[in-house]
């Protein structure tokens, strides 16, 4: 396959991996594709150019955000999928900090686009916010699973580049999404789930205000816990799908969250990690709850693993 046919070859199916992540998140009717013509034409050019004409935009996801009241929420999402992460620190930052210029030029313009101009009813506010996904499609090199985001760190960009909340989904942060969204939906039935919607101190304005909804805050992307509502023979379930690896102090922590977020709502609790055994686990379960004075609350709790395999089904 010729370097051309290749590079194509790779965006695309790049955009296939994407678009059903994007479908698990609930983001659904993404426009594809978008052309936003550049407004800055003279500071946005690339080398070489004389000017900048336009902007390409992957996709484009809009909707009315359950965590800040009376707010569109645009997000512009750009789709990189490379045969490897680059193998040293200084590599990956210089490739992320093409990635970051390429999507912030681009946010820069859109508001001026027809796209950013529609209406979501009940909504007079609004925000925009750009999204990475950095894919490595190589099965291969023993790195696929590995996390990028930890060895970006800071770095210098320049003056001229501007840009709000910039968001980033490399293979380890999908592949922690793809399997604890996964293993809710298939463990207690799909129609049963939805994310649950924290108070953030912005969205308790309105009194039609939403608990929970098929569709994953953009907030909520790069957090490593995940809370989700589950309804399930007429009782509610708080479920904090975790990134870390399970330990008791964790464990403690994420006990005083779910107290703090779910008052009475729930009727029964469960915390998920990745690597949960009940066999090598349990007493530190039961120490964490003993901190707890409220018995009737910490009874409630149950923890287990969403990346379970056959040693976790006795």
């Amino acid at each position: 396959m010729a370097g051309g046919e290749k590079a194509k070859s790779s965006g695309e199916y790049g955009e296939k991996i994407v678009k059903n992540l994007l479908e698990l998140f609930g983001w659904k009717n993404c426009n594809s594709g978008v052309t936003v013509p550049c407004v800055y034409q003279e500071t946005h050019k690339k080398k070489g150019s004389e000017k900048s004409e336009k902007h390409g935009i992957d996709y484009v996801f809009q909707y009315k955000s359950p965590l800040r009241d009376a707010t569109k929420h645009d997000v512009l999402i750009s789709v990189k999928c490379r045969d490897g992460y680059p193998k040293t620190e200084d590599g990956i930052k210089s490739k992320f900090k093409e990635f970051l210029v390429d999507i912030a030029f681009a946010s820069e313009c859109y508001p001026a686009c027809e796209i950013s101009k529609r209406k979501i009813a009940a909504t007079n506010k609004k925000i925009y916010s750009s999204l990475i996904f950095w894919i490595d499609r190589n099965r291969n090199d023993g790195r696929e699973k590995e996390s990028v985001i930890d060895k970006i760190g800071g770095f210098y960009l320049r003056e001229e580049c501007h840009y709000d909340t910039v968001a980033l989904i490399d293979n380890n942060r999908a592949q922690f999404l793809y399997t604890s969204i996964k293993f809710a939906k298939s463990k207690y039935g799909e129609d049963n789930c939805k994310f649950f919607y924290i108070n953030t101190g912005l969205n308790n304005a309105n009194i039609n205000r939403k608990y929970s909804g098929t569709i994953l805050p953009y907030e909520y992307l790069n957090s490593d816990v995940l809370p989700m509502a589950i309804n399930q023979n007429n009782q509610n379930i708080l479920l904090l799908l975790v990134k870390d690896e399970f330990c008791e102090e964790y464990l403690r922590r994420l006990i005083g969250l779910a107290q703090e977020i779910t008052f009475d709502w729930a009727a029964n609790i469960i915390i998920a990690f990745p690597n949960y055994n009940e066999f090598e686990d349990s007493e530190a379960v039961i120490s964490a709850k003993s901190e707890f004075e409220d018995s009737s609350f910490t009874d409630k709790i149950t923890v287990l693993t969403y990346d379970p395999d056959f040693r976790d089904e006795v």
